[in-house]
């Protein structure tokens, strides 16, 4: 999912990789009903994560991202046109917007209404193996476009990660509202983006943002606590979208979301 309160686009830098030695954790909280993941496990875990971001719907397909503003415009690959295909015809229809509605008229059949993602599943539409959708953020719609041919999904074959560590799979104490944990006998604790999620998004930035890992931060997706418990597996903090590409929105961490310490876990700059 990618509904966030607030997105920025931050540029993409790639930064060399320093070297850091691991820091073994101290347990918080022992979560002893939550099971334990195994390399095994994280493996399978980067495969399935790979080929999300492969999918023809994924990431990596991304090729244009238009900021619309109220008024009819013009979609196709011809010169003319305010949204411009890579391919395709020289004019493939228009996108009427006011406000926060928009309707789509091809050159060849009937007007339909688009939904974006503020509305739930956005429409789709596609022609060969173009695709677009509307998304919303802040009150203002874009379109976002969609190639399955891309050269970057094509061309596409790992994401270099620090190797797995069971020490930095680490209980955490919930209350409700943030996580807390305890590394070296130090406590720290991170929020979500929405605490009443079934799966918790943390945004987080660490000491080896804008070295070892990406300068934005990174994503951790854990699922719903069960009861004051959950456990942090940092060796799968993934990588944020813009990563892969410029034309996604992505949150930046919250100020109380930027750890003194190193994480020598999970995903690592550059692909």
């Amino acid at each position: 999912m990618e509904n966030y309160p607030a997105e920025v686009n931050p540029s993409i830098n790639i930064f060399a990789s320093h070297a850091c030695v691991p820091r073994m954790p101290i347990r918080y909280h022992r979560a002893m009903n939550i099971p334990r993941p195994s390399p095994a496990d994280h493996v399978r875990w980067q495969a399935e994560r790979i080929e999300a971001l492969q999918k023809p719907d994924g990431w990596l397909s991304l090729v244009g991202l238009f900021w619309i503003d109220d008024g009819s415009h013009r979609v196709g690959s011809g010169a003319d046109c305010e949204i411009q295909l890579p391919s395709g015809p020289a004019l493939l229809g228009a996108l009427d917007v006011k406000g926060s509605t928009a309707q789509w008229q091809a050159v060849s059949g009937p007007a339909i209404t688009l939904n974006s993602d503020a509305d739930g599943e956005p429409t789709v539409v596609r022609h060969d193996s173009l695709s677009f959708l509307l998304i919303e953020r802040d009150g203002r719609l874009a379109l976002r476009l969609r190639d399955a041919e891309a050269q970057t999904r094509r061309n596409f074959s790992d994401i270099p990660s620090f190797d797995f560590d069971a020490a930095w799979c680490i209980d955490a104490r919930w209350d409700g509202a943030r996580a807390h944990f305890s590394i070296d006998g130090n406590a720290y604790s991170l929020g979500p983006q929405n605490p009443k999620a079934t799966t918790l998004q943390f945004v987080f930035a660490d000491a080896t943002s804008g070295r070892a890992t990406y300068g934005g931060g990174r994503f951790l997706f854990v699922p719903a606590p069960q009861g004051d418990t959950l456990l942090l597996d940092f060796n799968r903090a993934s990588n944020p979208p813009c990563v892969f590409t410029p034309y996604a929105t992505c949150p930046l961490p919250a100020a109380e979301n930027r750890l003194p310490i190193a994480i020598t876990a999970g995903e690592q700059n550059g692909h």
